[in-house]
């Protein structure tokens, strides 16, 4: 017994083969039709399909927040420091694609498919829960499968008395899209070219034994017998006949009648193949180029049982199908044999050459050899291939740019109803390259491709009905059609969708669903969507703030060159924010930002080089940065270069220049700038001061909310430097501060309530903001709170509270909180008596100067030398403090 009849005899392939074979007797067969149907070539489907990309339908639970650092608010730097920028709110109007035609590259990655499976998918309706899956860039459709159509399995010599009565007809006789376009009537029309003689195997005579038996196995599969039809194009195909190889490896790949499995396919495409059979050939390039594995009874076995003992398994599959199972990818192979189809005049391997060489499957690149494949693809009227050609022109692949022509060879596809290059056609028509603006004929464009399942059609034509550009505004048709992009993994339409949601437009409002379009997006590697992502997290919008994920997916969209978050991972390496801080890594950023031409990149960089955080340091560096940017127009750079001029640092001392970039960053607005005029004018710089300009600037600072410029408005208000004393309009701007959440401001105002300077008299208010000063660490404000609390100023009497506010001023060295926290041991009052702590806060103010502490001191020694006298009186009261700190 041979080997072969061994393993036919193998009882799991036995049991295998019983198994399909009961699948296929199960199902309903349709009624075999009249006659056999003529021969077709394969039709190249869409692209392979992506799962598309599960949203819930809720919000997760929100994490707890992070808690917020503290305000720090103490000095105004002599450098102003630059704030993370936030994602911007874009309106949707200005989110216009400008890419007009595809570049040539290749498809994204799939998950792996059979080629099997491909030859089984058949179109279906686009329908709003389950859309097509997404094409990644306008280019030539991939033909989805290896198989050859069921219509293909008709006899040869029918297919070839066909096209000979074709071709023997008179010109006039045959349809429009049969006859040879005339090449003056189209500049664009390639010269006429010969195509290669169809060379066919010699089919077997109809009447003889031969032909006989291929007809009744043709017969057997026309009625689903597929078992039979497998039997009989066995025996045919082993005596050499290569329609019969071609069509048994069709069933291998297949599955039907046979244990489908592409190790058996390959086999049998081959041997008709190298028997020049042009579709076998074309069927095998598709092969190589996709490859694949069987997923029928045999893909399952084989997977169920490797995960069992994976070594047993290998072992019976390479005794029961010795091919394999499958086939692995291989360009260079796939562009053999398409190259060998493409030569016998198929049109689809003539276009696929064109798209392999275009593309540099298989081969260099060869934007030449591309556009010969493309141009004998395209007489024959390929639509592919036409819209191959108006690639190349218009990306300038091999030939001089030409928008128009390229538009020419994208309307001849886009007739046909190719979507791509129905996209192409109205990316162009959207913009007016080569050809004049038509927004309304772009949007029918738009619709056709769309309507096909294009995704990026959707996502263009959702943009025009923001914008009602070509189209009246429907922003609930946009959201729509954002939608049905998104779910076919196209990830602008997912950023688009986002910020729809974000903005409410279209749509009710919410950060929520928002940021899962955003994740959705950032996740599928969109840098837009992983910046906004960032910006959400930073902020806490929509999701938990967490500096940690803000820091991931800055880095990682700062990684693919996103400027603005390049600069903002910056910030956070600079200050530590959701990362370890790391100045170094800051520079870096920062300088990768600062080579995209960002300007706050430069000025903080340029500050970096001043403090020499993370890089040596270097003024002049810094000035050259600075110069950059203030060129550019930051006013952030315009002040610190101010500076540098005024100070001579890194650049030539000139107060003119100094003056001149002050006031140019004032007029943009920049309060710090306002802020350095002020300076600049209240320093004599050997012409006298201006008093009125200075106050006249810190005015302007103070009204664009500059606390230290409040702060030296009120003051200058309280003590009448500027005028009249005004106290009413130095409470003001105390106010204004206090509210910013400076804590000597929130003091100054308690103290104004307390003594109806400026305000009416208020001991609540008072408390309040004392209170408030006094949680930030306001020294002088935790002892007068204490005083108010001991006295019930405002607030009823709490002598405990009131203690825990003396301990605190006491040991940031208030002399007076000491004495009153002495006094409080030496008396017990809310504590144990306790001598020796109450010499020890006695001794702190003495060491101060305190008036009161050596009285204190000599009569707690007195006490302590006579146990049973009474103890000291403390004072009528405790002192309220008169400043702040």
């Amino acid at each position: 017994m041979s080997d072969n009849d061994r393993r036919a005899r193998h009882p799991l392939r036995a049991a295998l083969a019983a198994h399909a074979a009961a699948e296929e007797a199960a199902k309903t067969a349709p009624p075999p039709p009249p006659a056999m149907p003529a021969a077709e070539p394969v039709r190249s489907p869409g692209s392979a399909a992506t799962p598309a990309v599960p949203f819930p339908a809720a919000a997760p639970e929100p994490e707890a927040p992070l808690a917020a650092a503290p305000v720090a608010d103490e000095h105004e730097p002599a450098i102003p420091s630059k704030l993370p920028i936030r994602a911007p709110s874009l309106s949707l109007a200005e989110a216009v694609e400008t890419s007009v035609i595809a570049q040539v590259e290749p498809p994204a990655e799939a998950p792996p498919v059979t080629v099997a499976e491909r030859a089984l998918e058949a179109p279906t309706p686009v329908a709003t829960d389950e859309e097509p899956a997404a094409i990644a860039e306008i280019e030539t459709e991939e033909p989805a499968t290896v198989a050859a159509d069921p219509e293909m399995l008709d006899a040869p010599e029918e297919r070839a008395a066909e096209e000979r009565a074709a071709e023997e007809r008179p010109a006039e006789e045959r349809a429009p899209e049969e006859r040879p376009a005339a090449a003056a009537a189209d500049p664009v029309a390639p010269p006429p070219a010969r195509r290669a003689p169809l060379r066919r195997t010699a089919a077997p005579d109809p009447r003889s034994a031969g032909g006989r038996a291929l007809r009744a196995a043709l017969a057997a599969y026309a009625r689903d017998d597929y078992v039979d039809a497998a039997r009989q194009l066995t025996k045919l195909a082993r005596a050499g006949n290569a329609e019969a190889q071609h069509r048994l490896g069709f069933l291998y790949a297949q599955g039907k009648g046979v244990l489908g499995n592409l190790g058996d396919a390959i086999v049998w495409y081959r041997r008709a193949a190298e028997q020049g059979h042009v579709e076998a050939q074309y069927q095998l390039s598709l092969a190589y180029f996709f490859g694949g594995h069987a997923h029928f009874e045999v893909g399952r076995w084989y997977e169920t049982s490797a995960e069992i003992d994976k070594t047993t398994a290998d072992r019976n599959l390479e005794l029961m199908f010795p091919n394999g199972i499958g086939v692995l990818q291989d360009h260079a192979e796939a562009l053999r044999w398409s190259i060998a189809a493409a030569e016998q005049g198929h049109v689809e391997a003539q276009a696929r050459t064109g798209t392999m060489y275009a593309r540099g499957f298989g081969c260099e690149t060869d934007y030449e050899a591309a556009r010969r494949w493309y141009l004998l693809a395209a007489e024959q009227g390929d639509a592919s291939a036409e819209f191959g050609l108006g690639v190349l022109h218009a990306n300038g692949f091999g030939v001089d740019i030409d928008l128009p022509a390229a538009a020419r060879w994208y309307e001849k596809p886009a007739a046909k109803g190719y979507a791509d290059a129905q996209l192409a056609l109205g990316l162009m028509c959207a913009s007016g390259a080569g050809m004049e603006r038509d927004p309304e004929r772009a949007v029918l464009l738009f619709r056709q491709a769309a309507d096909a399942g294009n995704p990026r059609a959707r996502h263009n034509l959702a943009l025009h009905l923001v914008r009602g550009d070509g189209v009246p505004q429907n922003l609930v048709m946009a959201e729509t059609y954002f939608r049905q992009a998104a779910r076919q993994s196209y990830t602008p339409a997912m950023v688009q969708l986002g910020r729809m949601y974000s903005l409410g437009q279209g749509t009710a409002q919410s950060e929520s669903e928002a940021a899962l379009w955003y994740r959705a997006a950032a996740e599928a590697g969109d840098a837009e969507a992983q910046f906004m992502i960032a910006a959400l997290h930073a902020r806490g919008d929509g999701v938990p703030k967490r500096l940690v994920d803000a820091a991931r997916w800055f880095e990682k969209a700062a990684e693919q060159g996103h400027a603005t978050a390049q600069f903002n991972i910056g910030v956070f390496y600079r200050d530590g924010s959701g990362v370890e801080r790391d100045p170094a890594r800051a520079v870096e950023w920062f300088g990768r930002a600062a080579d995209q031409g960002l300007a706050v990149a430069q000025a903080n960089l340029g500050k970096l080089y001043l403090s020499g955080d993370g890089v040596p340091q270097d003024a002049k560096a810094a000035a050259r940065l600075l110069a950059r940017a203030a060129e550019a127009g930051d006013p952030d750079a315009e002040t610190t270069l101010g500076i540098l001029f005024l100070q001579g640092h890194g650049v030539d001392h000139d107060p003119a220049a100094a003056e001149e970039l002050f006031r140019l960053a004032a007029e943009r607005g920049y309060a710090p700038a306002w802020f350095q005029l002020g300076n600049f004018y209240s320093e004599d710089r050997g012409s006298g001061t201006n008093p009125s300009e200075a106050a006249r600037c810190y005015r302007g600072a103070a009204e664009a909310g500059h606390l230290a410029s409040q702060l030296i408005v009120a003051r200058n208000h309280l003590a009448g430097i500027w005028g009249p004393r005004d106290e009413a309009a130095a409470a003001a701007w105390f106010r204004r501060a206090a509210e910013a959440g400076h804590a000597g401001a929130q003091f100054q105002l308690a103290t104004m309530y307390c003594t109806a300077a400026g305000v009416p008299k208020d001991l609540d208010a008072a408390v309040a903001w004392y209170r408030r000063a006094a949680e930030q660490g306001e020294r002088i404000a935790q002892y007068n709170l204490a005083v108010m609390l001991v006295r019930g100023d405002g607030v009823e009497p709490d002598p405990e509270e009131a203690l825990n506010w003396y301990r605190k001023a006491a040991e940031q060295g208030v002399p007076e909180a000491q004495i009153a926290l002495g006094d409080f041991y030496a008396t017990g009052r809310g504590v144990a008596v306790d001598c020796d702590e109450a010499r020890r806060w006695f001794d702190k103010a003495a060491g101060q100067g305190h008036e009161g502490a050596a009285a204190r001191l000599a009569a707690l020694a007195r006490l302590q030398a006579q146990p049973q006298a009474s103890a000291p009186a403390p004072q009528s009261g405790p002192q309220r403090a008169g400043s702040g700190s």
